[in-house]
């Protein structure tokens, strides 16, 4: 159930960033600075969702755990961030991403045990 609960909301991630580059392909002007820098940040939350849904099936890899943990905290801070720049952080938008990150933010410590976990098992062999 953990790791369901842990995928679903690596996916969440994902459509979530889908909704981002859809928004930005309507709503901005094409290949101006904006525009660009938020294909960019639609890459960046696809890789952090891909990684996390990755983690998911790898209790056992710690790196993975780190490199997520930190890198979707950053970017639930990022979607706060967002929120706060058009001054409102309850934008649905934001708040979706924000709310969907630090979620997967828990879930990264998790991982972080279970690897000690198997490793310490693993030792012990």
């Amino acid at each position: 159930m953990f790791r369901k609960l842990d995928r679903t909301f690596g996916v969440l991630l994902l459509i979530g960033t889908c909704g981002h580059t859809l928004g930005t392909l309507l709503m901005l002007p094409a290949l101006s600075g904006m525009w660009v820098w938020s294909l960019g940040a639609s890459l960046a939350g696809a890789v952090l969702g891909t990684l996390n849904l990755v983690r998911a099936g790898r209790p056992a890899d710690k790196t993975l755990a780190v490199i997520t943990t930190i890198g979707t905290g950053l970017w639930g801070l990022m979607a706060l961030a967002f929120g706060m720049s058009i001054h409102n952080i309850f934008d649905p938008r934001a708040l979706f991403h924000f709310l969907v990150s630090w979620v997967l933010v828990f879930f990264g410590p998790a991982t972080i045990r279970t690897s000690s976990e198997v490793s310490r098992r693993s030792d012990t062999e």
